[in-house]
């Protein structure tokens, strides 16, 4: 399967470095907070309602990337194009983040939440 893209709204990106105290090898990257699409319209998750879960708003999901990805990502939050890959893992596909480019800013405004309590109760 050959790569693809996709835009994810990225909100915040933090980098980690992991040590193994047996082997040494290390393992480091930059881990991204992300809402699984550009349209900040809440997700319906059809089979937590089919339990009775409440659900409520947008997930935040989370991958990673490698450390020199970094230097791509400047300004949050913002669109970003992730370039994705397939790969086999443990004898599995699985889909993965490669690449990262940048694609606009994002002004969130928040809104007055006595207003819009209001206007959910009316």
């Amino acid at each position: 399967m050959k790569a693809f893209k996709q835009t994810y709204l990225i909100l915040s990106a933090q980098s980690y470095r992991i040590v193994d105290q047996e082997t040494g090898v290390v393992n480091e990257g930059i881990s991204l907070w992300y809402l699984p699409d550009d349209t900040l319209d809440p997700a319906e998750d059809e089979l937590a309602t089919a339990r009775g879960d409440i659900v409520r708003g947008m997930k935040v999901a989370k991958f990673s990337l490698p450390l020199k990805a970094a230097s791509k990502m400047n300004v949050f939050p913002a669109l970003y194009d992730v370039t994705m890959e397939m790969v086999t893992v443990q004898q599995k596909q699985q889909v993965r983040p490669k690449d990262i480019d940048f694609v606009s800013t994002v002004k969130l405004m928040p809104g007055d939440p006595v207003k819009q309590a209001k206007s959910a109760a009316s």
